[in-house]
């Protein structure tokens, strides 16, 4: 059985756009380690620094609004979009649980 696409209310499907948007420095498993992420120097999601005391709701804003060399993606993502994309996508990338 296939699994089903992860979907905010809008109905996109977030785990596609993170792997077309965000893999490309942040790599699919999240370490920093995509195409672009060698020149770029994301930190890993596993790393604790990234999301250790960052609610889903901080990087969700930091999704929409962009940080360092991360575009801002408020004109392709909703607010609720970004913290569905945080809770669904990102979140079991790091190991750790939603705060």
């Amino acid at each position: 059985m296939a699994a089903l696409p992860l979907r905010a209310d809008s109905g996109r499907d977030l785990k596609a756009f993170y792997e077309a948007r965000c893999a490309v420095c942040h790599g699919a498993e999240g370490t920093g380690r995509g195409p672009d992420g060698i020149r770029l120097g994301p930190r890993s999601f596993q790393d604790p620094r990234t999301f250790g005391k960052a609610t889903d709701e901080d990087l969700a804003t930091a999704i929409r609004a962009g940080q360092g060399a991360m575009p801002a993606f408020s004109f392709l993502l909703t607010q609720a979009e970004a913290r569905s994309m945080v809770k669904d996508v990102l979140r079991p990338l790091t190991g750790r649980k939603r705060r």
